[in-house]
């Protein structure tokens, strides 16, 4: 498997050197010489591949995400000229005379891929950093003695890129939005606790988990068992963060939680093993990846939120998860269950999105009657 991703890896490094490479020779073409754009290319091919050998030779920790950054990059640029050049064609023949002004044939397309390509990050930065919240009310066929108003943050990344700010913002959602019960269905660390230590994260969350009446709860995605499981379990629970490992539990009186393990533990407990004695409770579930939607549906669940996918991230990988996964993003009842997956909270490697948002997820949840 990692050979297949290593070849994947390979070949999109030297389509995406190229598309860009040809992309920036085509808009910088006005300021450029001839020998100039060769050197341009094969700086291009230079950088990504010095980049692409210290990600597949694992020569430091932070290799990867550097790689991965650049290759996004490299695929804003693509998609950028993409842009310019249809702009381009429709000036060419819609708008003829301001196409041939002198200006234009000289710094029109320069000045289109200069802001273009700026506009593009930005909005990725934008989608990356400010959280959106996302607003559901769910009926359930169980009684339930008062509305319950949940949050759900998946794919937090605590780390290099994610961190007091995001948790900050997080405060200030959930106190607004007056949430009861708070839910974070895996991947709460971005690979360990380095940075969550060196930035001194846990006050920040400390003070989210006070702020929610009937506690934080938590699973662990795969990235907090990349070999540093226990660690980020230590953590988490030191900050006041309740993390249930294939277990479940009455949460205020009333309402059965259950959270599995990522689906990357072979050994894991099947979803049938996690439920309460009496079925008639709510019941919620949490479930890192929404790889079991189907078979989890055929349960009594009320509730089961995901994360895992990102919703892609990055355009268009969102319709390639869209395609793998019975739910990969967002809101939808499969039987009596209603599923919510979550493109979330912070980001894996890359700080973009495009195409995606990071986000909270505030749920309604209300009874039979009410």
């Amino acid at each position: 498997m990692r050979w297949l991703f290593v070849i994947i890896l390979v070949a999109l490094f030297e389509l995406f050197s190229y598309g860009a490479a040809q992309g920036l020779n085509w808009g910088l073409a006005s300021i450029l010489s001839p020998q100039s754009a060769q050197y341009l290319l094969w700086g291009v091919f230079a950088v990504s591949n010095g980049l692409l050998m210290i990600a597949i030779l694992r020569l430091f920790s932070m290799g990867l995400k550097l790689a991965m950054t650049w290759l996004t990059l490299l695929w804003l640029v693509i998609l950028t000229t993409v842009a310019v050049a249809g702009v381009n064609v429709i000036l060419r023949y819609g708008l003829s005379t301001l196409y041939q002004q002198p200006f234009y044939q000289n710094y029109g397309v320069l000045l289109m891929m200069v802001l273009g390509f700026a506009g593009l990050v930005g909005l990725s930065l934008y989608n990356a950093y400010r959280l959106t919240v996302r607003k559901l009310r769910i009926t359930i066929d169980k009684p339930l003695s008062t509305p319950l108003r949940l949050a759900m943050v998946s794919d937090l990344h605590l780390g290099l890129l994610v961190g007091k700010y995001h948790l900050n913002q997080l405060s200030n959602i959930i106190q607004r939005e007056q949430v009861q019960l708070l839910l974070m269905p895996g991947d709460i660390m971005d690979d360990d606790i380095k940075y969550y230590q060196a930035r001194q994260m846990q006050t920040s969350l400390q003070h989210l988990v006070s702020q929610v009446p009937f506690g934080v709860y938590a699973t662990l995605g795969n990235h907090d068992l990349y070999g540093s499981r226990a660690e980020i379990t230590n953590a988490l629970r030191q900050a006041g963060v309740q993390v249930l490992i294939d277990e479940g539990m009455l949460v205020n009186h009333q309402v059965w939680l259950a959270g599995r393990l990522d689906d990357m533990i072979g050994n894991r407990k099947a979803t049938a093993e996690l439920m309460p004695a009496n079925l008639n409770q709510p019941i919620i579930l949490m479930d890192h990846r929404p790889s079991h939607i189907n078979e989890n549906s055929q349960l009594p669940i009320d509730l089961q939120v995901s994360g895992h996918t990102h919703n892609g991230q990055i355009f268009p990988a969102n319709f390639i998860v869209k395609y793998l996964n019975t739910v990969a993003y967002g809101y939808k009842k499969i039987r009596n269950t209603h599923v919510v997956v979550s493109s979330g909270f912070g980001f894996w490697g890359v700080p973009f999105r495009l195409g995606s948002q990071s986000e909270v997820w505030v749920i309604e949840m209300v009874g039979a009657g009410i």
